[in-house]
């Protein structure tokens, strides 16, 4: 048996097929979100006079959040800490690369309004998802400070 006679010419995937096919993917993310991080405290002091200052990684870009369900949230264990994921939060591959610590805020989401306006803070980022996409698990934060208090 003889190999195929375009051996080295035979294209499975076709020419500009991953930027034909990006805008189709980025319409699943309907939601708005900012991302943060909160930047070296430098001389500001817990309940002294100013306050930390942050510094934003992107002001706008296109999201979507999902609530995980019980069954699917990954838990982290650190130091002896359950950390639990509470939510998917997915943006564009092309976003800037979020890190552990780093804050989302939901600004718009129409799949689900509950969300506008929480914070959610980066636990693990997912890449080399095929619809151009990074995830990213996160905690949300409202839940922590009410928690607190």
């Amino acid at each position: 048996m003889s190999p195929l006679p375009a051996r080295g010419r035979l294209k499975v995937i076709p020419d500009g097929w991953s930027a034909h096919a990006r805008p189709t993917a980025y319409g699943f993310l309907t939601g708005d979100c900012s991302a943060f991080t909160v930047s070296p405290p430098g001389d500001w002091t817990p309940g002294g006079a100013g306050s930390p200052s942050y510094a934003s990684k992107w002001e706008h870009a296109p999201c979507s959040a999902q609530f995980l369900t019980q069954s699917s949230r990954p838990v982290t264990v650190a130091d002896g800490v359950e950390i639990i994921a509470s939510h998917r939060i997915s943006v564009p591959i092309a976003s800037t690369w979020l890190h552990y610590g780093d804050t989302i805020q939901i600004l718009d989401n129409p799949d689900d309004p509950a969300l506008n306006g929480r914070e959610f803070q980066v636990l693990v980022a997912e890449s080399g998802t095929t619809n151009w996409t990074r995830d990213y698990l996160c905690q949300d934060v409202n839940g922590q400070e009410a928690r607190a208090a």
